[in-house]
């Protein structure tokens, strides 16, 4: 049987790129997924394959596929978070950030749909093993000011 293809990543909601093109370069062979590519530069970067889907509509697109890496940012839709459980390869990584309750006084998202409860990654992604888990405030570069509230979470999947 052929061993299995190392080094997928997912970048779901993956906006321009940014997150899609950084890994590409790092050698992922990446897979990038949003409902809106317009703004990506799908046509000369061969490296990623682009999936134009809406993930708050459809089925997964990805059907029993399963990825070393998944990126998630800015992005929040529960109903994705089995799909995440199982689209992470065991001893893969899963990396998420995006913003949580608070983060309405400081900008958009302001609804609760929209922003994850305190320790909710954690709470989510508690069967895993976390290598990191921050929230709440973010400062401006110089530190003076909070310009969101946010939760973050890297964890593996047990083997």
């Amino acid at each position: 049987m052929p061993k299995p293809n190392r080094n997928q990543a997912l970048d779901l909601a993956c906006g321009k790129g940014r997150h899609s093109f950084w890994l590409a370069d790092q050698g992922w062979q990446v897979t990038a997924i949003d409902r809106d590519l317009s703004r990506t530069d799908t046509e000369t970067n061969h490296a990623v394959n682009w999936n134009e889907a809406d993930l708050e509509t459809g089925d997964w697109p990805f059907g029993s596929q399963q990825f070393d890496l998944i990126v998630v940012v800015n992005y929040l839709h529960r109903p994705l978070f089995p799909y995440l459980l199982d689209a992470v390869r065991p001893g893969g990584i899963l990396i998420y950030e995006t913003f949580m309750i608070g983060n309405e006084a400081f900008g958009r998202p302001r609804s609760p749909d929209f922003l994850l409860r305190r320790d909710e990654l954690a709470d989510t992604f508690s069967d895993w093993h976390i290598l990191a888990h921050r929230q709440g405030p973010i400062h401006s570069t110089n530190g003076d000011e909070i310009t969101a509230v946010k939760q973050s979470l890297v964890a593996q999947k047990p083997s």
